[in-house]
């Protein structure tokens, strides 16, 4: 039990830190990204201190999350948000990006799918069975500390992969359309 801020005790409930890997890379968090990333921080204390040794597979989904979300935080700094039609016709507000050749709604999971399929797949065709450790290297590269070293911001080089990333899929909506939704054989 835990006490909360008006003294009374209620219930909490344990996870452990693999537990807590999952439910971010599961999406459990998308709607929440400022305690996703209070997670990621005792995540990091945990190793840190030595409670939980994570493996480089977690390593990568926690780095993956990061960067997806210090992404969609600045574009919601940048350019605020659009309302957003869903499938089954009711409308959201979504972060938006911007750039040189059009804008995109960004979606915590799309943006992690993204990262994923273009940063982890080239590492596995390069780098074999060192692949999620070099992507993690990647996913690092793309993060900097601000001037007080006290909060995580895209790096120059993380802001312009991103921005390219997301250019060159505009560039393909702008001429092909939107790709066909992936079939069950």
């Amino acid at each position: 039990m835990a006490r909360n801020d008006q003294g009374t005790y209620q219930h909490t409930k344990l996870m452990g830190y693999s537990a807590m890997i999952c439910q971010l890379d599961g999406g459990q968090f998308d709607s929440r990204l400022s305690d996703g990333l209070r997670v990621l921080a005792e995540i990091y204390q945990g190793n840190v201190k030595g409670w939980f040794r994570q493996s480089d597979e977690q390593a990568v989904i926690c780095w993956r999350w990061i960067v997806a979300t210090l992404f969609i935080n600045e574009q919601l700094a940048q350019h605020g948000t659009v309302e957003t039609l869903t499938m089954d016709g009711t409308t959201e507000r979504t972060a938006v990006y911007r750039g040189a050749v059009g804008g995109i709604s960004l979606y915590p999971a799309t943006e992690r799918f993204a990262l994923a399929n273009n940063i982890e797949g080239l590492a596995a065709e390069k780098f074999g069975a060192e692949a999620h450790r070099k992507a993690v290297m990647i996913y690092q590269s793309m993060t900097e500390t601000d001037a007080d070293g006290k909060n995580l911001r895209l790096s120059p080089w993380g802001r312009d992969s991103m921005a390219l990333l997301h250019d060159g899929f505009i560039e393909m909506v702008n001429a092909e359309g939107i790709p066909a939704a992936p079939t069950a054989h």
